[in-house]
Parts: C-alpha cells; sequence; structure tokens
C-alpha cells in the first residue's frame, strides 16, 4: 500500500507537466496542418497562371505579312476594333481593311503597314479597343519555328511576327539587310555566267569572299547602265578547290535575293550548275554551283566530289 501511494504521489506532481507537454505538442500539429492545408487551399483558390498564359485575352489565329507590306490578321470574334500600340505608349492606330470580313467566328481585316508612322525600328502590340474604351491585348499562342516561309523584306524595311513575353501578339519593323538585288542570271552554252544586279554601288565591282576567311577572292569589272549593273563570270574566274564557298558582293554590299521569302531557298531556285564534261582532261571531276542560302545571299561553290554524285 506504502509502495502504491508513493507511485500516486510522483504521478500527480508530474501530471500537470505532461498535460502542458501535451498541450504544446497538439498546438504545434495542429499549427502544420492547418499550415499545409491553407496552402492546399489557397492553390485551388488562385492556382499558379503562367506569365504568358492567354486568359481572357482575345486570341490570333492567324498573323503574317506575306507580301513584305500587308498584315493578315485574323482573331477569335470579340467586339470592337482591331488596332496597333506602339510599345510604350498608349497611342491606338486603328487596323484599316482593304478587305470585307467574310466570316462570322473571326475579326480579320489585311491591312497596309506601309503608312505607319514612327521610325524605323518600331515594335506595335496588336490590341482590340473594346466598346467602352477598353483595350484587349491579342494573344498568340507560341509561333511555329522553323517555319519554310518567311517575311520578305521590302525596300527599306522588313516586317517580322513576334510574341511578347506574356503572350502578347507584337510586330516588329526594323532596317532592311543591306545588300544590291540579283535581277536576272543567266548561262550560255559557254558556261558563261551573266549577273544582273540593281543597287550596285556606282563604280563597284563583282567581288568573290570566301565564307570562312573573309578574305576577297576575286574581283571582275562590274558594267554600270542605268541603275544595272552587269558582270560576266567563267568557271576560271572561280578559285580551284574542293569545297570552295563564296559569297558574291557588289562592291562592299553583298548580293541578295530579291523578296526573300523562303527559309532554305537552295533546293526550291534554279540556277546555274557546270559540270566539267565529258573528254575534259581533268583528272577528277569538278562542279561550280550557283545557290541561294538561308540568308538569302547568292553563294558560288566548288563542291566536293562525292557531294555531286
Amino acid at each position: 500500500m506504502k509502495v502504491t501511494r508513493r507511485l500516486r504521489e510522483q504521478l500527480a506532481d508530474r501530471l500537470p507537466a505532461a498535460r502542458d507537454l501535451a498541450g504544446q505538442a497538439r498546438e504545434r500539429i495542429a499549427d502544420q496542418v492547418s499550415s499545409r492545408l491553407g496552402d492546399r487551399v489557397a492553390e485551388r483558390i488562385e492556382p499558379h497562371r503562367p506569365l504568358d498564359a492567354r486568359g481572357n485575352r482575345p486570341r490570333a489565329v492567324f498573323a503574317g505579312v506575306l507580301d513584305g507590306r500587308h498584315l493578315w490578321l485574323a482573331v477569335d470574334a470579340t467586339p470592337g476594333t482591331l488596332a496597333l500600340r506602339p510599345s510604350g505608349t498608349e497611342k491606338l492606330i486603328p487596323l484599316v481593311s482593304d478587305l470585307a470580313e467574310d466570316d462570322p467566328r473571326f475579326r480579320s481585316v489585311r491591312s497596309d503597314l506601309s503608312a505607319l508612322p514612327g521610325a524605323v525600328d518600331a515594335r506595335f502590340e496588336v490590341v482590340i479597343t473594346a466598346p467602352g474604351g477598353k483595350v484587349l491585348e491579342v494573344w498568340t499562342p507560341p509561333l511555329p519555328r522553323n517555319d519554310l516561309v518567311r517575311v520578305p523584306a521590302g525596300d527599306a524595311l522588313q516586317w517580322r511576327t513576334t510574341r511578347s513575353e506574356d503572350g502578347t501578339l507584337e510586330l516588329v519593323r526594323e532596317p532592311a539587310p543591306a545588300g544590291a538585288l540579283l535581277a536576272d542570271i543567266d548561262i550560255d552554252a559557254d558556261d558563261v555566267v551573266t549577273l544582273r544586279l540593281t543597287g550596285a554601288p556606282d563604280g563597284s565591282d563583282l567581288r568573290l569572299v570566301d565564307d570562312e576567311s573573309g578574305e576577297v577572292l576575286t574581283t571582275l569589272p562590274l558594267t554600270h547602265r542605268r541603275g544595272v549593273a552587269t558582270a560576266s563570270v567563267t568557271p576560271d574566274d572561280i578559285p580551284a578547290g574542293d569545297g570552295l564557298s563564296a559569297s558574291v558582293y557588289a562592291g562592299d554590299l553583298p548580293v541578295r535575293r530579291r523578296a526573300n521569302e523562303m527559309a532554305r531557298p537552295a533546293g526550291a531556285v534554279l540556277l546555274p550548275q557546270i559540270q566539267n564534261r565529258e573528254g575534259d582532261d581533268e583528272a577528277q571531276p569538278w562542279s561550280v554551283v550557283w545557290r541561294w542560302l538561308a540568308d538569302g545571299v547568292l553563294r558560288v561553290r566548288r563542291p566536293k566530289p562525292e557531294a555531286t554524285r
């Protein structure tokens, strides 16, 4: 009995402290549970949304400056007027269409961009001015990469469509790359290639510039008459060496393709190609190939023999 009484007295002394510890533990567990549940509830109420999510913005179905001058644009049907807003400003420029809308599912325009004001280097956001004056930015899905078609440059400037960090469709205007333009290329029965260029600087010569070293390999005369520069190139004018690739220049300007609307024009545009003929005394076969590359600059090449088989 004495032992039992002593145990009871010890338990009675220790019970308040045990109750305090248990209470503190329950409080800590309750705080942790409520915190976790609160985070989950908050996630359900306000889910994480990417910066470029569409939200309630009108969606672009198609956008392109196909000819280097006119914007073709179609947006999901939304009350209001399609417009451009120069980036960093509140100014609105309505897009005037030269075509009537023919599908009630979309707002669409074909609009001439040549009269847009401002500097050549400019960026415009595509928007809709809704009734009541509210401005809605037009959202676009990620734009395609490695597209086979590109926007051709105009005489002094070029356009491209782009997507901002928040998914807004934008138009970028920038200077066209400098260059002389190939107006015509021809080859005769003696394998002489004749080039006719526009935009070549007065008094300039034709140059073949090595694509690897940047060295001027050959300089040939250009005949300038009434805005057209003409040069003749024979196979002997092109330096020997399998694997040679040289860019064609008029003075300091590269010779470019007019309205370069293809990302890979080499396989789609027919240009002269010369093979050594049967009966030649050459120990190895050779060829001279004129080609456009993706940058729209004219090249002349001497491919390795294996590459021409």
